[in-house]
């Protein structure tokens, strides 16, 4: 990836970037790593929890407090005493979580052949993280995507032969509660970046 590229996306950041394939498209995301959590998964030998079955059932508990295992559901139970090893303990009737995610999503970019795409795709995301709509080439439609991406609170930047020209910068993101889709971002950028950075 080219360096301006990452450095507006990273807005002053240190993150890891970590492109993937997402809904058929290419993706980049900002990581910020849980340096704690990372290290407890690499003395355990787990990796990105991505089964979106397990993250509910982890959600349904609060963190590192014992849990009645009866004022959890069944399903739950037995998805977390199936697929929880390293991420939940059980003991005489408690259910504990250890699970932590593995880092948040800090930004969210999406790389397109012209700015129109890649306004409509960054769209698609909910505007909790910071979003970046990044071109390829400069088009015609350029001027009408710029005048989206600010509606909705997107960056939008397009490559040209001497760097890429910033067009707009993002919103800050909005805040609210984590939730399962946030943890399950993170997660699938956890699994890629352990892919990407694995001696």
């Amino acid at each position: 990836m080219d360096s301006a590229v990452a450095s507006f996306i990273r807005n002053g950041a240190e993150d890891e970037l970590v492109s993937l394939v997402l809904e058929g498209r290419s993706i980049v995301f900002a990581l910020e790593l849980d340096s704690a959590e990372h290290k407890r998964r690499g003395e355990r030998r787990l990796g990105g929890i991505t089964s979106r079955g397990l993250l509910h059932a982890l959600w349904a508990l609060p963190e590192a407090i014992e849990w009645p295992t009866a004022s959890v559901s069944e399903p739950d139970v037995r998805t977390l005493e199936q697929d929880g090893r390293g991420l939940v303990v059980s003991r005489r009737g408690t259910i504990r979580r250890e699970y932590r995610p593995a880092g948040a999503i800090r930004a969210v970019a999406l790389l397109g052949r012209s700015l129109e795409d890649a306004v409509v795709g960054i769209g698609g995301f909910p505007p909790i993280f910071r979003r970046y709509a990044v071109a390829s080439r400069p088009t015609a439609q350029d001027d009408h995507a710029v005048s989206v991406a600010n509606e909705i609170g997107a960056g939008a930047a397009t490559a040209t032969g001497r760097g890429l020209l910033v067009h707009t910068r993002s919103a800050p993101p909005l805040i609210g509660v984590p939730a399962v889709y946030r943890w399950w971002l993170a997660e699938r950028a956890y699994s890629a970046w352990l892919q990407a950075n694995a001696h």
